[in-house]
């Protein structure tokens, strides 16, 4: 039996992405989490915040609503959870939820790192079209522009947050709409948190393929957690 550690750079359990995870992977599997923001104040949460000119990673709160993070401050949280579910909890696996570069934290087991993978797999299946992306937060357009410009594509970005209850659908329609606007032949929607209901509305607009980051992050850990029988000689 595989165990997949999950570490969320918000808190856990992610009862809003874990169960759709589930559902990709095979019965056995064990899921263990972990959450960067688990036990955390209020004070201490926001002295994670992000500093003037940083841009912040959108992190989900329990409680409602959502918050920006210092991809550097959290970074030696994020280590220790990684280390933790290695340790206490036997992952075979770990996967970080969450979209951004996590190329510094070091595992002893196999590590799944959206920041990596996301960009290498959409970039090859946008080669010569026109890429619509769809980013949690405002303020991460800009440099979400130039990812993209820097690997030859040429992408619209904007905005639409998962975490705002049902405005979640009205914010993913007004991006859907932008996009289809501009052209766009080929849909990402950049955030773990971004669900299915999100998706059917932008794919209704803009009559195009999209592909949802926790759907294509689940399928890549079913493929690395299949049970494969050795070959017969």
């Amino acid at each position: 039996m595989s165990t997949v550690g999950f570490a969320t750079i918000a808190e856990a359990p992610r009862d809003d992405v874990i169960p759709a995870i589930r559902a990709l992977l095979p019965p056995d599997v064990r899921i263990v989490e972990r959450g960067n923001l688990n036990g955390l104040a209020r004070e201490e949460i926001a002295a994670l915040a992000p500093d003037p000119g940083e841009v912040g990673i959108v992190a989900r709160l329990r409680e409602g609503g959502e918050t920006l993070l210092s991809h550097r401050k959290i970074l030696p949280r994020m280590q220790r959870l990684v280390d933790e579910l290695v340790r206490d909890e036997g992952a075979d696996l770990v996967v970080i939820l969450c979209g951004a570069d996590w190329s510094a934290l070091e595992s002893p087991v196999p590590l799944v790192n959206p920041g990596r993978l996301f960009p290498a797999v959409i970039a090859s299946l946008a080669h010569g079209r026109k890429l619509g992306v769809i980013k949690p937060s405002p303020g991460q357009v800009a440099k979400e522009q130039e990812r993209y410009r820097a690997l030859g594509i040429e992408a619209v970005v904007t905005s639409a947050s998962p975490y705002v209850g049902e405005e979640r659908l009205a914010l993913a329609r007004r991006a859907a709409e932008e996009l289809r606007d501009a052209g766009c032949e080929l849909i990402w929607m950049t955030c773990i948190g971004m669900d299915e209901p999100m998706r059917e509305v932008v794919a209704q607009v803009t009559g195009k393929p999209v592909i949802l980051a926790r759907s294509l992050l689940g399928r890549i850990v079913a493929e690395l957690v299949a049970v494969r029988q050795p070959a017969r000689v």
